[in-house]
């Protein structure tokens, strides 16, 4: 029988419908005192990553705060790039990386060679460096593509030009994003919100130096080489963290070996990448879409994707710290405390979810004008934000559970699940109603979206509570790091 305090908490969830082997690993620990150790860890691991994925956040908000007094068609054009860099970069190559917290984490703590972290971290560099070649490519032949897609002139000039500075600090991103999930592994959950506050300072100042100053301002294409300087500061200073720290104990030196059997990382890693792509590639197509109804338009959903790139950071930060968390505990043969880490990151993000829609709701008259002074924009800003303060909780969900996901490699679990839910359902609905009889515009590829947001966070929510069978999962994470280390 359940004791009191683990009845406390499944009032919360429902219980599990699969049948479960209870291995009581952990027997000294009641449930009310695992509760409350998975609460403390979370809450204390979250709170770092959160300020880093918040402040790295926060250098494309200033960038687009610094182009968007510039005028309507400056603002529209670097939320294109935006669109643009994260559909064929970041959201490929996040993705990719994603694939490490499958592997890192359980090897740390499963592995008696700790060196097996750094082995998994190679196969991200490898993938991730393989990636940007052909993004390169497709960024220096950009501005015909654009205008083909049916932008102006004008705004496809725009973008060439931010895309191709932008590309120049593309590859310290990803290898400080490998590092941080390196050292994250290893339970060192600060290094990346010291570096990032470190850097955010000198990215602020150059985004008025290189955009605005009468003697250093470059105009637009101030705003890319600001991120360029920033993402290669970054990389340096997680290299230097890295290398002064106890995290480079795990990482064994560079061996093409890791290039033998990688395709068991590409096996986690490309469902990975496709997961990410599957929704958020659905909210840069609206992006794309809102373009098709004029600047104002695309301008004002640009000031709504910065509120919502905000407050995703968040959730996707416990999501962060619950991977970690479950996939050292999966490693040590903890079914319980993974299980429960999962449940309680899952309330824990609900909690912030529905406080930061609350927040938005209220505030939604004002948001508009910090980025433009545009009354135009404002208004149609205002206007959207309900839809978005409505499926905040759901899409902060989606972040949080992915990285659940990912530690215990059931990415491909979530690219069944996002396909439909976004691409069968929300997307088709959306554009119908925004260029169908309907003519609801934006409007209606608000509405396709916030239905595909909700379906595919309660799917993934009930597969989280009702189909896992966490002793299962131990038996699986061990023989994944068996076959990856080649030692099956």
């Amino acid at each position: 029988m359940r004791s009191d305090e683990e009845d406390a908490l499944f009032l919360c969830f429902p219980t599990h419908a699969t049948t479960e082997i209870e291995l009581d690993d952990e027997p000294e620990v009641t449930h009310k005192v695992l509760i409350r150790q998975e609460l403390w860890w979370l809450f204390t691991s979250t709170i770092p990553i959160a300020l880093s994925y918040l402040c790295q956040n926060s250098f494309s908000f200033i960038s687009v705060l610094s182009v968007g007094k510039l005028g309507v068609n400056e603002l529209a054009a670097a939320s294109l790039s935006g669109m643009i860099v994260n559909f064929v970069v970041i959201m490929p190559c996040f993705g990719l990386t994603g694939a490490l917290e499958s592997f890192c984490g359980a090897a740390f703590t499963a592995s008696s060679d700790k060196t097996r972290v750094g082995f998994h971290m190679q196969r991200g560099l490898v993938a991730v460096t393989l990636q940007l070649i052909p993004a390169a490519i497709m960024f220096t032949f950009i501005e015909p593509l654009l205008i083909l897609a049916g932008q102006t002139h004008e705004i496809s000039t725009l973008c060439g030009q931010y895309l191709r500075i932008w590309l120049l600090g593309s590859w310290p991103m990803m290898v400080f994003d490998c590092l941080r999930r390196f050292v994250q592994a290893q339970g060192i959950m600060q290094a990346s919100t010291w570096v990032i506050a470190m850097v955010m300072p000198i990215h602020a100042i150059n985004s008025y130096l290189l955009v605005w100053s009468s003697r250093l301002g470059l105009g637009f294409v101030g705003a890319p080489f600001t991120i360029v300087i920033t993402n290669w500061l970054m990389f340096l200073g997680m290299l230097i963290y890295t290398a002064n720290s106890t995290a480079r104990l795990a990482w064994g030196g560079f061996s093409w070996k890791c290039l033998d059997g990688i395709w068991e990382f590409y096996r986690l890693a490309i469902p990975s990448a496709a997961m990410l792509a599957c929704s958020w590639s659905a909210f840069e197509l609206v992006t794309f879409g809102s373009s098709l109804f004029g600047p104002v338009t695309m301008a004002a959903q640009a000031c709504i994707f910065s509120a919502m790139a905000l407050t995703y950071q968040i959730p996707t930060a416990i999501g962060s710290a619950t991977a970690t968390r479950i996939g050292n505990s999966l490693g040590l043969k903890q079914q319980r405390r993974a299980r429960y880490s999962a449940h309680v990151a899952i309330f824990m993000g609900y909690v912030l979810g529905i406080t930061c829609s609350l927040l938005l709701f209220i505030y939604r008259n004002s948001w508009g004008y910090i980025f433009s002074n545009d009354e135009e924009v404002a208004k149609l800003c205002a206007h959207l934000m309900p839809f978005f303060a409505a499926i905040q909780s759901f899409d902060g969900m989606n972040g949080l559970t992915a990285g659940i996901l990912r530690a215990l490699g059931k990415q491909a679990l979530g690219v069944s699940l996002a396909f439909p839910s976004f691409w069968l359902l929300g997307i088709p609905l959306g554009f119908y109603l925004a260029l169908g009889p309907q003519g609801l515009e934006v409007v209606g590829l608000w509405i396709g979206l916030s239905l595909a947001v909700i379906v595919y966070s309660l799917l993934q929510q009930r597969y989280i509570f009702l189909q896992i069978n966490w002793s299962h999962e131990v038996n699986i994470c061990k023989k994944r790091l068996a076959i990856s280390s080649g030692t099956e």
